[in-house]
């Protein structure tokens, strides 16, 4: 599988480069920002003036006809920058209303209307088949929790129980304290079943795994950067061997996260059909599982490496060490999606290796 991106993607990549590099996070004074950074809607306005919230859908619903390839390279950049916008969510609310035919779309990607996702609940661990949320009729019951402050949505998508299995539901203008949403009695609309939740995750999720990506990376350049001119005893540490070896270690878990976001991606925006047809659950487990196992390597290694200096709030290090465990407890942590796994292996057949 050629990994190699077009003329056009090259393109796209050097343009968010460009823009995130513009909004990252003021500095404080020594290198990066302090605490979380408040949403901008100046900047999610230049995101949308500059298509990146309708490149996954079709150009008669008014994105732009790409797929989810471009949204992940749009993500890497995003995560190398440090801007802190809810991208990943943001666009697993719009796959939803995508999959619903929801009217709402063509505003999302305009970017008049903000919409995220609340799909977890307050004290219990993450399921998508599961909630304890209700409906009746056009309405809600229940506490939803999202994965960012949802101060600044004009609607949620949420997910309401229906027996043994869930339904997925737009609430407009919702009553949210933070990242909890208020839902006794709130008018909602249903956008569909199950394969409307599977069409949210699978694009917010491969999201998520391009800013990760993006933060591991940014993460490694400056742990190299760092052993080139920090000095001990006269020599640059990176003369110290077991110090190149963890860097090493840190540049294949890199590279092998790669290669898992952009597969997703690809297969993503190719699922094929029939007896063709790829199993997309399990190739979203399998890069959460590797972007939970080498992000937390990576940013573990990144302070480490960097001794003490890697350990202030001031550093930029340690801000993509924190974006990188967020993004692990996103939509289902590494040892959930790792049960996911383990539960279809017997799905498959066994290898005669003789």
């Amino acid at each position: 599988m050629d990994f190699t991106p077009t003329e056009e993607q090259r393109a796209l990549q050097s343009a968010v480069r460009d823009l995130a590099s513009s909004l990252t996070p003021k500095d404080t004074g020594s290198g990066a920002p302090a605490g979380p950074q408040p949403f901008d809607a100046d900047a999610w306005g230049k995101f949308a003036e500059m298509g990146l919230l309708g490149l996954a859908f079709a150009e008669e619903k008014g994105g732009f006809g790409a797929s989810a390839i471009e949204v992940t390279l749009a993500a890497v950049e995003l995560g190398a920058a440090r801007v802190t916008l809810p991208y990943a969510d943001a666009m697993a609310a719009a796959a939803a209303l995508d999959a619903a035919n929801s009217p709402l779309l063509a505003d999302v990607i305009s970017g008049e209307k903000l919409v995220l996702t609340a799909f977890g609940e307050s004290g219990a661990t993450w399921s998508p088949a599961a909630s304890a949320r209700t409906a009746s009729g056009s309405e809600l019951a229940g506490e939803a929790r999202g994965n960012t402050d949802l101060s600044a949505a004009d609607a949620i998508v949420t997910t309401a129980g229906t027996g043994d299995d869930v339904e997925v539901y737009l609430v407009e203008s919702p009553t949210v304290d933070g990242p909890k949403v208020t839902l006794d009695g709130a008018p909602a609309t249903r956008l569909g079943g199950r394969e409307v939740l599977d069409a949210a995750l699978a694009l917010g999720n491969v999201a998520q795994c391009g800013e990760a990506l993006g933060a591991m990376g940014a993460a490694l350049t400056l742990t190299v950067e760092y052993l080139k001119t920090r000095k001990q005893f006269g020599v640059p540490i990176m003369r110290f061997q077991t110090l190149t070896q963890r860097a090493a270690d840190m540049y294949v878990g890199v590279e092998l996260t790669r290669s898992a976001v952009l597969y997703a991606a690809m297969a993503l925006a190719d699922p094929g059909e029939g007896d063709h047809a790829l199993d997309l659950d399990a190739i979203v487990s399998r890069t959460k599982y590797l972007v939970g196992t080498y992000g937390r390597l990576v940013g573990q290694e990144a302070i480490q490496l960097h001794g003490g200096i890697g350990m202030t709030a001031e550093y930029a290090v340690g801000h993509y060490t924190s974006r990188l465990a967020t993004i692990e407890r996103t939509f289902g942590d590494t040892r959930q999606h790792l049960a996911a796994l383990a539960a279809g292996v017997g799905d498959h057949t066994s290898v005669d290796v003789v």
